[in-house]
């Protein structure tokens, strides 16, 4: 520690006589001895400027750049963990992509026959894909009272599992009283492996 204080002392010293030779010099005969120095030294100090002090100033941009980044990711972390917290929510209320193929004819089957109500067609299932989603339709048309109609509707859309009817045309039964004829879509929603993945 002392050596470094002594060495500091005698930088000190250096550097303050330098200073006043300079001083002295340029009092004496002014810019005209600096010229050649400075000639010479100016490129050398433009070289230096290039290898060091222009890529730091290009680093530490870059550094403010992330910095900023991190800060706005702090600022708005309980807002992303709950946007998280809801997705993941809303993915569990998904069915598996495994079951894609059966899963809406099982659901609307059984549904069905716990009130009574058998098929007149079924449709083939439609798939489309949106975004890392797969929307599955089908098409169902029955002939039945309003009343079981009416439940079997309420018992599809209490589904804990994401099931919708997206369209239904009712028409009366002209052959027996109290009976419609109806055609229904029935719709759901399958997350890809890869966006449920994103979710967790």
């Amino acid at each position: 520690m002392q050596f470094l204080m002594a060495l500091a002392g005698k930088a000190t010293v250096f550097l303050r006589g330098m200073t006043d030779n300079i001083l002295m010099i340029y009092t004496e005969k002014g810019i005209e001895p600096f010229k050649k120095p400075l000639m010479f030294a100016l490129p050398s100090v433009l070289i230096l400027y290039g290898a060091v002090y222009s890529p730091l100033g290009s680093k530490l941009a870059v550094d403010k750049r992330e910095l900023d980044k991190v800060r706005l990711i702090v600022d708005h972390y309980d807002e992303y963990k709950d946007a998280k917290a809801r997705l993941a929510a809303y993915q569990r209320r998904l069915p598996l992509i495994k079951d894609k193929e059966e899963w809406l004819n099982f659901v609307m089957t059984s549904t069905a026959k716990t009130h009574g109500i058998v098929f007149d067609s079924l449709s083939a299932q439609t798939e489309t894909e949106v975004g890392g989603f797969l929307l599955v339709s089908r098409e169902v048309a029955v002939t039945t009272t309003y009343a079981k109609f009416g439940k079997w509707v309420a018992d599809i859309e209490s589904s804990p599992i994401m099931l919708k009817v997206a369209d239904v045309t009712i028409k009366k039964d002209s052959s027996r009283a109290g009976w419609i004829k109806v055609t229904m879509k029935l719709s759901t929603v399958f997350a890809r492996s890869d966006a449920a993945a994103g979710a967790v």
